[in-house]
């Protein structure tokens, strides 16, 4: 049994359907536009300021020096940002962005890609921002192709007079992402560094535009208004600031994810599979999401075999060019979960109950809560459910309970989020965003 990604509510008889609150249309109108407006000015002034001074908050890769190639052509407007400053940016975005899902079905659908689009613009165009993980991509390449290393062996301090090794944050980590990211990443490595971070950025805003245009046509094809999908997702500050902003390699694998996701729909099972495996080997985190599209699928044995054969295809060719040691970076996720993120929710949860931080106890209790929670929703997809809203709830489970939480794994969320046909999924989604971005004003103030 199969679910649609889209339900209707049946009308009951001598009643009207239930509208949303009345709202003049001009005000509503005027409100999200003007919301729009300053999310613009707030991103260029982000930007902007992140790039006008060195200051380890904004641009952790600047940490051993602050090259112009680095700072980006924002900086020609030279403006100046404090950490306070940061923090009431991120504020003013989030609050607008809000207004702006408010809105949604008030604003001209030009306007709206419009806006999407300027803003992943100012976002590229502002220096690598709240992460140094770019140049963790950039030195991974550089170990297998110029040192002849084993990046799954290695990090970077063994090779450390690398031009991108005094950019990286993590020195004795092994890489953590799939071969298909590293084989991808391989093509630049031969590049000089400047040139190489700016490939990634662009490939970053490219890929979430991607992403936003897959929305569209899911949402569309399932008789949806685009708009408020398109908005949740491409409009997002977390994703805006940290995701493009940080130029992650999690827009890749989730354009994927909804690549299969809009093939499911056709339906086409095998190209689904397929797409859903490649995003795992590009990160792990998306393979979550390959059990309830095969239950939702409308041939699962087709879907399961189109998973099987991208998977083989990229072991042949990990094996072919990276050797051996293809799929070490299973370990390395599982030796990341060990490390405590301050502000995930474990460990804030952990800070509430006056544990000090997560304790051992408390991590099995998330583990086993969301090992639990995502056979619920196995079971629940099995049963006829929406898989992708089931997909979007296991992954929402995985955030919460995870020891390690950055900013931009919102990125995972969102898209599900989006075009499932949950909207308490949105709602939930949309109160850990607020969740994250609290934590991150928290760490700039402080």
């Amino acid at each position: 049994m199969t679910a649609s990604l889209e339900h209707t509510l049946p009308t009951l008889p001598g009643r009207a359907p239930r509208r949303a609150p009345a709202v003049a249309l001009p005000l509503a109108r005027l409100m999200g536009l003007a919301a729009l407006a300053a999310m613009l000015a707030a991103a260029v002034m982000l930007g902007a300021g992140a790039a006008g001074q060195r200051l380890y908050f904004f641009v952790p890769g600047a940490h051993s020096g602050f090259p112009d190639w680095m700072r980006g052509p924002l900086s020609e407007l030279e403006l100046t940002l404090s950490p306070l400053g940061g923090a009431m940016l991120l504020v003013a975005l989030s609050g607008c962005y809000l207004v702006v899902l408010a809105c949604a079905r008030r604003i001209p659908a030009r306007v709206a890609v419009g806006a999407i689009v300027a803003l992943h613009a100012i976002f590229l165009l502002a220096p690598p921002l709240f992460s140094a993980d770019v140049f963790g991509y950039i030195d991974y390449a550089r170990l297998g192709v110029v040192h002849g290393l084993d990046p799954y062996a290695n990090g970077a301090a063994a090779a450390p007079h690398d031009a991108a090794a005094p950019f990286v944050r993590w020195h004795d980590v092994a890489s953590p992402y799939g071969p298909l990211f590293t084989l991808c990443s391989y093509a630049f490595a031969t590049l000089s560094v400047p040139v190489t971070l700016w490939i990634y950025k662009a490939l970053a805003a490219l890929a979430s535009l991607g992403c936003v245009s897959l929305i569209w046509r899911i949402t569309t094809r399932a008789g949806r208004d685009p708009r408020p999908a398109v908005l949740l997702f491409g409009l997002n500050p977390l994703l805006l600031a940290y995701g493009v902003g940080g130029a992650h390699n999690d827009f890749a694998l989730q354009l994927l994810v909804l690549g299969a996701i809009a093939s499911a729909t056709r339906p086409r099972p095998a190209p689904a599979g397929a797409q859903v495996a490649l995003a795992a080997l590009v990160k792990l985190s998306a393979g979550l999401t390959l059990p309830f599209l095969i239950i939702g699928s409308t041939d699962r044995r087709r879907a399961l075999l189109g998973a099987l054969l991208a998977v083989i295809a990229v072991a042949v060719a990990g094996m072919t060019f990276l050797g051996g040691h293809v799929f070490e970076f299973v370990p390395q996720i599982f030796q990341q979960q060990r490390l405590v993120a301050r502000y995930s929710v474990p460990s804030r949860v952990g800070d509430l109950l006056g544990f000090g931080g997560l304790t051992p106890a408390l991590r099995i209790a998330c583990a086993g809560g969301f090992a639990v929670t995502t056979a619920g929703l196995l079971w629940r997809a099995w049963r006829g459910a929406d898989w992708v809203a089931c997909a979007g709830w296991a992954t929402l489970a995985a955030l919460v309970t995870s020891a390690w939480l950055t900013p931009w794994y919102v990125v995972w969320l969102l898209p599900l989020a989006a075009v499932s046909s949950s909207r308490r999924l949105r709602i939930a989604t949309l109160v850990f965003c607020g969740y994250v971005v609290a934590t991150r004003v928290g760490f700039l103030l402080a």
